[in-house]
């Protein structure tokens, strides 16, 4: 599988994803900057690893910088909360409009995938 395209709306202005709400036969993962380096423990990098573990292709988008802790971040997430209805990371919203939030909830989505 290639590697999944990668999009930051960090270079967007607050609700603007133009680029997003076009239509996608591939789910959209929306994670924060950890992306991949994170630690084997972040719930980012679990879900990345899972989808490609699967063969699953997913475009990728680096939602959010700074620390999930909402006073210690850096910019704003309103972008995020206007494509998935949320302000949580990973997002995974599907090719029908579906967002599964919580990375639980994700891995589950991918070990169901045949």
């Amino acid at each position: 599988m290639s590697s999944p395209k990668v999009l930051s709306m960090s270079s967007r202005s607050p609700g603007s994803l133009s680029r997003m709400e076009q239509p996608t036969d591939t789910p959209t993962l929306y994670v924060c900057h950890g992306d991949d380096g994170g630690p084997k423990i972040h719930p980012c990098r679990r879900v990345q690893e899972a989808l490609r573990a699967k063969d699953i292709a997913y475009e990728k988008v680096i939602a959010a910088h700074g620390s999930p802790i909402p006073f210690l971040r850096r910019g704003s997430r309103v972008a995020l909360r206007d494509a998935t209805g949320d302000d949580k990371l990973p997002a995974l919203k599907l090719p029908d409009g579906t967002v599964i939030t919580q990375s639980k909830a994700i891995l589950a989505w991918v070990e169901r995938q045949p």
